[in-house]
């Protein structure tokens, strides 16, 4: 995209097609209200920095993409993109939300991305394994659904999923191949592995277990609820390797994954977008058979 020297108002519909068509790391999005605020409710992937702080922060962004900036209702975020225009550190083109996150519909989530989940790894082979773990609890999640139902629209989604989850795990699987120095022996097949892992802990910090009264509950209602918890796992999945890699760029690395750590947490985040994507695709069918 062309360099810009003004300031563009962008649509939720136009910034979903934006996001969709981009590919990871070639854009930033940024979330300028308040850290409460954004514990409550977020676009997956943003960038936490509040209106006060961005002249001081604005080196936080790579002057070369192009950024979006968002708030309430689009008055914070049209005042940072300015500030942002003014600043002449942003090379790229400048987008405001239009209507803010009042406005959009695409799936958005609350808290933090729960980077505690990896509070004492120091390895990227410990690193990926906990990546694998949480891939497991979202396989075993959606497979406790597609056990508990014979819902023709809820089983095929779910039947979907768990391929798409196992697929992933097998992704991930590869990068621990790469980076795997545990001196206990050789890395376990695939299949070995994966019967193996618990998968208790999904990538938002949830617990499956703790998520089977809910399930239950779901399961007795329409099927969008439970299309609803798909989608906010995957986002939860996607917003926390999108903070992953925001972290590994601004460390040169990190975990002992080098120069390739962003790549790897952002082709992480593009696969969960995708599945993201893929639930959402079928929400109108769902939407259309509970009207």
């Amino acid at each position: 995209m062309e360099i810009s020297r003004v300031v563009r108002a962008i649509s939720p519909e136009q910034l979903r097609e934006f996001m969709d068509g981009r590919e990871e790391g070639t854009y930033s999005l940024v979330d300028v209200r308040q850290p409460e605020e954004y514990r409550r409710e977020h676009l997956p992937g943003a960038l936490l920095i509040p209106v006060p702080e961005l002249e001081t922060r604005l080196h936080e962004l790579p002057a070369g993409q192009d950024v979006v900036f968002y708030c309430r209702s689009g008055a914070r975020s049209s005042a940072a993109a300015l500030i942002a225009q003014d600043s002449g550190v942003i090379r790229g083109s400048i987008f405001n939300l239009e209507g803010g996150i009042t406005a959009w519909d695409g799936g958005s989530i609350g808290s933090m991305p729960r980077v505690e989940v990896f509070a004492g790894i120091r390895t990227a082979g410990d690193l990926l394994m906990k990546a694998l773990e949480m891939e497991k609890a979202a396989y075993i999640l959606y497979a406790t659904v597609r056990a508990s139902t014979d819902r023709d629209m809820i089983c095929e989604l779910m039947d979907t999923l768990i391929g798409v989850e196992e697929a992933h795990a097998k992704v991930v699987y590869k990068y621990l191949a790469q980076y795997w120095t545990d001196g206990s022996g050789e890395l376990p097949a695939f299949e070995q592995l994966f019967e193996m892992l618990n998968g208790r802990i999904l990538e938002g910090g949830l617990c499956v277990d703790e998520l089977q009264p809910w399930i239950r509950g779901a399961l007795a209602g329409e099927c969008m609820e439970l299309a609803d918890l798909a989608l906010e796992v995957e986002l939860n999945a996607y917003d926390l390797y999108r903070t992953l890699a925001r972290h590994a760029a601004g460390t040169g690395g990190g975990y002992g994954f080098g120069a390739d750590a962003e790549l790897i947490f952002l082709n992480l985040a593009s696969q969960e977008k995708h599945h993201a994507r893929l639930i959402m695709s079928k929400v109108a069918a769902f939407g259309a058979t509970a009207a």
